[in-house]
């Protein structure tokens, strides 16, 4: 990981409704944490893509309308939801929702292999598919509900925008990635809202992360590099970017996304930072 600017120290806001985690500013679940950068930097801008931009509070709407939606078709704490989707916005929204309606996220990168998606959804019992109706028709097989978040933008832009009401706990899942299964079957490991939260709660003091920051999601969100860049950046009130396929496979586009974007925080493998610095 590499800092772009120097940090200045972290003015954490807080509030008396959220729950913490112990020595930190951060609350005790996922959501909790953004809900209370919503509540104190809701017209700050939280996500931007390709010219598109969601404040904190919008991201806050969104993610809580959808997840009223997924209450309605069933999902509670500890289910897995599978996500399908193109990187935009919209994922980010799809990944806050799932995790408000109490559910926990199963990312589904779109160049897995057909047999490695099917087996994923079988091995977790996904009783839910978020996807986009491009892809829809490739389930056809699944045997759960599939959800097209743009088909059913509308049905689901009617739901409440208030916090869901769920008893979602620190120990809960949040997330389930597996493995490449090289050495045999894929296997799936599950990681909670406190396995997160402790992540940030422990090195905070080390970077001091705050609402200045602006960071990128480069990262498939099928790889679990991507939770550092997404939550580090909602968790302390910063900007995320989310950066196109395209421009992620293109060292000088993206470089110019970075300098476009004034950037500050940037996760990259060795290899990656060496073709960025050629680019520049």
């Amino acid at each position: 990981m590499s800092r772009i600017s120097p940090p200045a120290l972290p003015a954490n806001p807080s509030s008396a409704s959220v729950r913490r985690c112990a020595n930190s500013s951060l609350a005790d679940t996922i959501p909790r944490c953004v809900e209370q950068q919503a509540l104190a930097r809701g017209g700050a801008t939280a996500v931007a893509c390709d010219g598109e931009t969601l404040t904190y509070v919008e991201l806050n709407k969104r993610a809580n309308q959808l997840a009223h939606y997924l209450q309605r078709a069933g999902i509670r704490p500890e289910d897995f939801v599978g996500i399908y989707m193109e990187r935009s916005i919209e994922t980010v929204i799809a990944i806050l929702g799932v995790l408000k309606a109490g559910g926990a996220y199963l990312p589904i990168d779109l160049a897995y292999p057909r047999e490695r998606l099917e087996f994923m959804l079988a091995d977790s019992k996904a009783p839910v598919l978020l996807t986009q109706k491009q892809f829809a028709d490739g389930f056809a097989g699944f045997g759960g509900k599939i959800i097209c978040v743009d088909a059913n933008a509308g049905n689901i832009s009617v739901e409440s925008a208030e916090n869901p009401v769920v008893e979602l706990r620190s120990e809960n899942a949040a997330y389930v990635i597996y493995t490449s299964g090289s050495t045999g079957k894929p296997k799936g490991v599950v990681v909670t809202h406190g396995n997160v939260v402790r992540l940030f709660a422990s090195t905070e003091h080390w970077f001091g992360f705050d609402e200045r920051d602006v960071w990128t999601l480069f990262h498939s969100f099928a790889f679990d590099f991507s939770v550092w860049e997404l939550w580090g950046a909602l968790f302390y009130g910063g900007k995320l970017v989310v950066v196109p396929y395209l421009v992620s496979r293109s060292p000088e586009a993206f470089y110019q996304l970075v300098a476009r974007a004034r950037v500050t925080v940037l996760n990259q493998t060795p290899s990656a930072f060496r073709q960025l610095i050629w680019a520049e």
